[in-house]
């Protein structure tokens, strides 16, 4: 397990961050380890085209399109 230090944060991100955890019921170190999983695990845009345009060779249909968006979206 890696451990991460983060420096130069704003006040104003660390308070904002703070009220975040405590409103879903976790420590700071929980709330932000939650977040940066989640965007690690979240495809980058250019995954997702990348994907789209080997399947545009196959004659992509719209609703091929639009569940690719919902796939992706069920990640998050």
């Amino acid at each position: 397990m890696a451990t991460l230090y983060v420096r130069d944060l704003s006040e104003e991100a660390l308070t904002e961050l703070k009220i975040r955890a405590a409103r879903n019921r976790q420590s700071l170190q929980a709330y932000a380890r939650t977040l940066l999983e989640q965007e690690a695990a979240t495809p980058s845009l250019e995954d997702v085209l990348d994907r789209i345009q080997g399947r545009v060779t196959a004659r992509l249909t719209t609703e091929d399109v639009l569940d690719e968006i919902d796939r992706g979206r069920r990640r998050e």
